[in-house]
């Protein structure tokens, strides 16, 4: 941002990153942003400009700098005997027994002291040596709690890979190498064809694998399922929506590619500014064993119907680039797309039906009821009712159809979102993130949404001029 670069007083207008020292933002005793901060935050996220948004950024870095410079970011110290095994900062040291009091009061600043004779130096050894001293006296007043070797390698390789974040390009590619060898494949007749995609199909298997591996690596560090918040909730999703993909992969490999593509879509929403990918512990309600059961299922769910929005749109694409010439080619290709786009359904309404249950057996053990029509669970319900009737319209003649019910099944998916996003980010209840103050909408949806009009409008018209299909 122009204008926060000439805040700041930055010479180099058109270089990518900000860099200023910490000193910098402090002139004259007073802190910089301090009244761009207050204007920013009185704001609500949906109304805040970029200038709001960018100098809001920079604010939660220089208070991360000084909670580093004065060392109460990190809660080093184990308390002695302590029953909650509490762990507290360095400047805190006055909480201590005379012996450790001392001891953690000269530790820090030799730290800091050797750390900046190690940059000139480069001789880390003095460094390294006072962490050994830290780490001997969390081993002996705090060993219950601390974090196994083989734990803290898992997480170093953990961070060192980003494994979803690289995963969100894998996927992309690999799905839309595959969808446009499968779309070859319908008009143009080659047999080597064959080969790659067989090959592609093994390149997503590798990624569910890789992805697979990821969850379990996260879940081990964590010590709890990998779907306790939103970000974990969204990369678990996109790995339910492979796994559907994977199962229904034998009838049609479209439906690999499409799953594929919407995974990557998926991981690439999980890693948008705000959501936050750190792992944490789990909040006091979420530290139960429905996560696994209640959340488990009904975020499982949600893969299965994406993977039928995906299909129906999917579908209605192969109906808009139809003619005489391909017709019964793709009339083939387009029966069992619906035929799996209808067994999917079939899955996921049954999942979200059972997690929507089990929640309120979890609701009545946590808030001693079973169903309170809290905005979640309200449109919990109401994604059921719309999928109930998607599966159930075959009974009723004037909407009987392939063209219909793959319209239905793409803007269906519109209720799952409004239950996951609206209600965790925009409504307010015993669900929500954000408690009324929402994120912005990211211009993508609007996107979305353009795409799926245009797609219904195009493929009814030339469903109907073709009047071919049943």
């Amino acid at each position: 941002n122009i204008e926060l670069r000439k805040l700041l007083d930055i010479k180099d207008l058109s270089s990518k990153y900000i860099r200023t020292s910490f000193n910098e933002l402090y002139r004259d005793g007073n802190y910089l942003l301090a009244n761009y901060i207050s204007t920013a935050y009185s704001k609500q996220a949906k109304d805040r400009t970029q200038f709001d948004k960018e100098v809001i950024k920079v604010d939660e870095r220089v208070n991360l700098c000084f909670l580093i410079f004065s060392a109460d970011v990190f809660r080093l110290f184990p308390v002695p005997g302590d029953q909650n095994e509490t762990w507290l900062a360095h400047s805190r040291q006055g909480e201590f027994e005379y012996k450790d009091s001392l001891f953690i009061t000269n530790i820090i600043p030799m730290y800091f002291m050797s750390i900046r004779s190690a940059i000139k130096d480069q001789d880390w050894t003095t460094s390294d040596t006072v962490v050994s001293y830290i780490k001997r006296y969390q081993m002996k007043y705090g060993e219950n709690v601390y974090p196994s070797d083989y734990k803290i390698d898992l997480e170093i390789i953990y961070n060192k890979y980003n494994i979803f974040s690289r995963l969100f390009i894998y996927y992309s590619l690999c799905g839309v190498v595959l969808l446009v060898l499968l779309l070859i494949q319908i008009f143009k007749k080659f047999n080597f064809l064959r080969l790659f995609i067989k090959f592609s199909n093994y390149l997503i298997y590798l990624g569910f694998i890789i992805h697979s591996i990821g969850l379990t690596i996260r879940w081990i560090i964590s010590g709890h399922a990998p779907w306790s918040n939103g970000y974990e909730s969204m990369i678990y999703i996109a790995w339910a929506t492979i796994l559907a993909g994977i199962l229904f992969s034998k009838r049609s490999s479209f439906t690999l590619a499409a799953t594929s593509i919407a995974s990557g879509l998926l991981l690439m929403v999980a890693h948008l500014n705000w959501l936050d990918p750190s792992i944490t512990n789990l909040v006091p309600v979420l530290d139960s064993y429905w996560l696994m059961i209640h959340v488990a299922i009904i975020t499982a769910s949600y893969g299965f119907v994406l993977l039928g929005s995906v299909l129906g749109l999917l579908s209605l694409w192969l109906i808009v680039f139809a003619n005489k010439n391909n017709k019964n080619r793709i009339s083939i290709i387009l029966s069992e797309l619906t035929f799996i786009n209808e067994k999917t359904l079939q899955v996921g309404l049954f999942m979200l039906t059972t997690g929507t249950f089990l929640g309120g057996i979890w609701a009545n053990e946590s808030w001693g009821r079973y169903w309170g029509w809290d905005p979640k669970e309200t449109w919990a319900l109401v994604s059921i009712l719309i999928y109930t009737f998607v599966l159930h319209m075959r009974f009723i003649p004037s909407l009987k159809g392939i063209l219909i019910f793959n319209i239905s099944a793409m803007f269906a998916i519109w209720t799952i979102i409004m239950t996951y996003f609206g209600v965790n980010y925009y409504l307010s209840g015993l669900h929500s993130y954000a408690a009324g103050d929402p994120m912005p909408i990211p211009v993508f949806v609007y996107y979305l949404f353009a795409l799926m009009i245009i797609t219904s409008f195009l493929s009814i018209f030339n469903f109907k001029k073709l009047n071919t299909w049943k």
